[in-house]
């Protein structure tokens, strides 16, 4: 009986000796397989070390580097961009047919010589109800709007384009000058309606030189396209002569015809020239 308790004790402890030793790899592999979960996750706080950390530090990096390839005004970039309006090439006249106005009010600084009122552009007068309108330029449209004055309340539209070398050209279709009075008023918000309704482009459109737009509808003699030339949209407003970027100039006969304008208005004592500085 001894002997037979001793070999059941026996075989008792190497059973249990065997089952310890086969639960610590198991032990080993769950703390494996935890680290292994955790480890696909991310941490809710940045760690130090951790990708987090780096993904942070990295866009630092880039937002800097962004900062520094900002460059600086350059002069020379500057004055060279504007040898660059020697590219543009103006026609002549926003009108389509070159005998349709009788008159032109020239472009006159503040400070011009001769004395003249101020005109940041060219005015060209018809006498015709119905005219139909060209782009001078190629571009792109900014906008195409009907306007009324504020000092007047007298009616118009206004049309501008930018073009691909930066200007802006403006027209203001307005069909007549000066003060008006309630009824002559009342006529020209039909007229704009109406020259609104014509208007063959709209923003965000492209023009080509010598596209036609549409028509300027006038009350009388003094009907009349405003046309503006400034050097860009940005900044304060800085306005060029017209006749210095039309290529055919000498061929037309806008001198001609300002000095008729002057003549009516002057009575013979100004002869202003197209560009009056």
């Amino acid at each position: 009986m001894k002997h037979r308790t001793v070999a059941l004790l026996v075989i008792v402890l190497t059973i249990g000796l065997f089952a310890c030793g086969a639960k610590e790899p198991l032990a080993e592999n769950g703390t494996v397989t935890v680290q292994e979960e955790q480890s696909d996750g991310l941490s809710p706080e940045p760690q130090a070390g951790s990708s987090n950390v780096v993904s942070v530090v990295t866009t630092a990096q880039v937002g800097d580097k962004i900062e520094a390839s900002v460059t600086p005004p350059n002069p020379e970039t500057e004055s060279s961009s504007d040898s660059s309006l020697s590219a543009l090439s103006l026609l002549s006249t926003p009108l389509v047919a070159v005998n349709d106005y009788w008159g032109v009010q020239p472009f006159s600084t503040r400070e011009n010589e001769l004395g003249i009122q101020f005109h940041n552009g060219f005015d060209y007068f018809t006498e015709y109800e119905e005219v139909a309108l060209q782009a001078i330029s190629p571009g792109r449209v900014m906008f195409v709007e009907i306007f009324e004055r504020p000092p007047d309340g007298a009616f118009q539209i206004n049309l501008a384009w930018q073009t691909p070398t930066g200007e802006v050209i403006s027209y203001s279709l307005e069909p007549s000058a000066g003060p008006a009075d309630a009824a002559k008023i009342a006529e020209q918000k039909v007229l704009a309606e109406k020259m609104m309704e014509s208007m063959t482009v709209q923003s965000g459109d492209s023009v080509s030189q010598g596209q036609f737009l549409g028509y300027l509808y006038g009350q009388d003699e003094w009907a009349h396209v405003h046309m503006t030339l400034k050097t860009n949209n940005r900044g304060s407003e800085q306005w060029l002569c017209p006749a210095d970027f039309m290529s055919e100039i000498d061929e037309s006969d806008l001198l001609i015809k300002s000095k008729v304008w002057a003549d009516r208005l002057y009575k013979g004592s100004k002869k202003p020239e197209l560009c009056n500085y």
